[in-house]
C-alpha cells in the first residue's frame, strides 16, 4: 500500500443484535438472486440424473455447496458410482478446511453447535461475516447464511419440480451466475487503483491463457498474480 492509496471507508459496524441479523441478510441479497438462479441449473441437472425432487432438495439443504453437487451429480450422469460422486464431491470441499479454520473463533457453543453453524460457511456468507481486521462477526455469518441457503434450496426445488429443461439453462443464460457470483465476491475488493489494476491483470492474462487452451495456467497465473500484488503492497 503506498502512502497515496487508502483504503475505501467502510460503514460502521451495527452496535446492536437486531441490527447485525438485518445487516448480513441485506448483504447477502444480491448473492441470493444469482444462487437462487443457480439452484435452478443444479435442480434441472439432478432431475436428468435421476433424482427426485425430495432427493435433489434435500442434498442442497445438507450439502449447500454448488460446486462439489455439481461434480457429484456430473460423476453419476457419465456413468460414475456413488463413491466415485462422493470423492468428487469431497476433493472439491477441501477448500472449506482452511475457511473453517479461519472462522473458527467466531463461532460460540460446543462442537454440536459449531458443527451446525458452521454448514452455513460458504464463500458468500464467509465473506459478509468477515471483517478489515480478519476476524469474523458470527451473527452476520448466521444470517446471511440462512437467506443465502433458503434461496439455494428453493432454487434447487424450483429446477427439479418445474417445466426447465438442460437447454434452458443455456437459452436463460443461468451458466452465466457462476461468474456472477465470483464479481459479487471481488468487487467491494476493488477500492484503490492498486486492487483494480491487479484485478485487471489477472483478468487479462487469464482470459488470454484460457483463449490458448490452457485454463489451468490461467487460474495459477491469476492466483500468483493476486499473490505478487499483495506482497508488494505490504
Amino acid at each position: 500500500m503506498t502512502g497515496t492509496e487508502s483504503e475505501p471507508t467502510r460503514p460502521a459496524p451495527p452496535t446492536g443484535r437486531r441490527e447485525a441479523w438485518a445487516a448480513g441478510a441485506r448483504a447477502a441479497v444480491p448473492f441470493t438472486v444469482a444462487i437462487f438462479a443457480f439452484g435452478i441449473s443444479f435442480g434441472v441437472l439432478a432431475k436428468g440424473a435421476g433424482f427426485g425432487a425430495i432427493g435433489a432438495t434435500s442434498m442442497s439443504g445438507l450439502v449447500f455447496v454448488g460446486s462439489s453437487q455439481f461434480a457429484a451429480v456430473s460423476v453419476i450422469v457419465n456413468g460414475g458410482g456413488w463413491a466415485a460422486a462422493a470423492v468428487a464431491g469431497t476433493l472439491l470441499n477441501l477448500r472449506y478446511l482452511v475457511m473453517g479454520f479461519a472462522i473458527l473463533p467466531a463461532l460460540r457453543g460446543g462442537r454440536a453447535r459449531r458443527a451446525v453453524e458452521s454448514q452455513l460457511v460458504i464463500e458468500e456468507s464467509w465473506a459478509i461475516a468477515s471483517d478489515a481486521d480478519g476476524r469474523f462477526d458470527r451473527i452476520r455469518l448466521l444470517s446471511s447464511g440462512v437467506v443465502l441457503w433458503l434461496g439455494w434450496v428453493l432454487g434447487t426445488l424450483l429446477g427439479a419440480i418445474g417445466p426447465f429443461k438442460a437447454v434452458d439453462v443455456l437459452n436463460y443464460g443461468l451458466d452465466a451466475v457462476s461468474p456472477v457470483l465470483f464479481f459479487l465476491l471481488l468487487a467491494p475488493h476493488l477500492g484503490t487503483a492498486r486492487k483494480r489494476t491487479a484485478a485487471a491483470t489477472a483478468a487479462v492474462c487469464a482470459a488470454a491463457l484460457t483463449a490458448a487452451g490452457l485454463p489451468d495456467a490461467a487460474i495459477a497465473v491469476a492466483c500468483l498474480i493476486a499473490v505478487a500484488w499483495t506482497a508488494k503492497s505490504r
